[in-house]
C-alpha cells in the first residue's frame, strides 16, 4: 500500500500532524506486513488510535477540521487493514474446516 500523507512540511507543524502522519505509517506497514503473511500487534495500532482521539478531542473543533485530508487518509487507510485482516479471517477458518473434514470425516 502507498502511504497518501501529505508532506513533511505541511504535518511537521505541530506534534498532531506528526502523531497522525506516524500512526499512518504504522498502519500501511501493518497492511504491508499483513499482505506478506506476517502477524501483527493490533493492541499497539488500538492504543495509538486512542491516544489520538483524545488529543483531537481535547484540541478542540478547529484543530480536528485543519487536519480532516489526513484523517480521511487514515481511516482509508485503517478500512484497507479491515478488510485484508477480515480475508484472512476467513482463510483461516476454511483452512480449520478442510483440516476438521480430513480429521474427523463423516461417515
Amino acid at each position: 500500500m502507498i502511504a497518501a500523507v501529505a508532506s513533511d512540511n505541511t504535518l511537521g507543524e505541530s506534534a498532531l500532524g506528526r502523531s497522525i502522519a506516524d500512526l499512518h505509517r504504522e498502519i500501511v506497514a501493518a497492511v504491508d506486513s499483513s499482505n506478506d503473511g506476517q502477524l501483527i500487534d493490533l493492541d499497539v495500532i488500538a492504543l495509538r488510535i486512542t491516544v489520538l482521539c483524545d488529543a483531537l478531542g481535547g484540541a478542540g473543533k478547529d484543530a480536528a477540521g485543519a487536519w480532516t485530508k489526513e484523517l480521511r487518509d487514515l481511516s482509508t487507510a485503517l478500512a484497507v487493514l479491515d478488510t485484508i485482516l477480515r480475508k484472512q479471517n476467513v482463510h483461516v477458518q476454511l483452512n480449520i474446516e478442510h483440516l476438521r473434514k480430513h480429521i474427523m470425516p463423516i461417515e
